[in-house]
């Protein structure tokens, strides 16, 4: 036994050579132990439930299906198990990372970034933040703020009635939307980072709010 609480991940990537760069970089991680591999969404629907890891980390695409419906399936899930979840993206994806939060990811990390960035959002996403980019933060600020036309690419709920930020989630977001940090938005918002992202939780929790919303509309 150890004294120190081991964080649990789970990797869902069928592109080999990102994988092992993944594996090898959560291997030489302090603290952090990979409890799987798929590279495939039935590999990950049966042994997800059996490894219980606190960190999924998931690819969208996937040669037997979408990522996005196995995040959907595992917040459908009824169990007393629910890790938290990270995505792949790539820049000028930001349309599937909106899905994929929809669905339920807690946030998203982008291919290539370095380790220890890699690391950070695993630990931060276990810690119960939600990483954000300024490009996701525009995205939301229009989708949430701007006009009904901002947002027409597919992703404007659809006519269902959005939920409303606050006036500190919006404030975050602008500053995000800038390209400031969590502790620079924080420093200038007079807010502590744990507040930030606390509000960044907040508007995707509002997002999948809306999703839901429009399922129900939907049925």
């Amino acid at each position: 036994d150890t004294s120190f609480p081991v964080l649990t991940v789970y990797l869902s990537e069928d592109d080999p050579l990102l994988a092992r760069h993944v594996l090898d970089a959560l291997a030489q991680a302090d603290g952090i132990e990979c409890v799987g591999h798929a590279d495939r969404l039935a590999v990950a629907r049966e042994e997800l439930p059996r490894r219980c890891p606190q960190v999924l980390l998931s690819d969208l695409g996937l040669p037997d299906g979408d990522g996005t419906d196995l995040i959907r399936e595992i917040n459908l899930f009824s169990g007393p198990w629910r890790p938290h979840i990270l995505v792949y993206s790539v820049f000028g994806d930001e349309a599937k990372v909106i899905h994929a939060i929809e669905a339920g990811a807690d946030g998203y990390f982008l291919k290539g970034c370095a380790d220890r960035d890699l690391i950070h959002a695993v630990q931060r996403a276990a810690d119960g933040e939600s990483p954000i980019s300024p490009a996701i933060a525009r995205y939301l600020l229009k989708r949430f703020v701007g006009a009904p036309e901002a947002c027409a690419s597919g992703l404007d709920g659809g006519g269902a009635e959005e939920p409303q930020l606050s006036g500190p989630e919006q404030a975050v977001l602008r500053l995000v939307a800038q390209g400031y940090l969590a502790e620079e938005v924080g420093e200038r918002l007079m807010m502590s980072a744990h507040t930030v992202a606390t509000h960044v939780r907040a508007v995707y929790a509002k997002l999948q709010l809306g999703q839901r919303s429009l399922l129900g509309l939907a049925n």
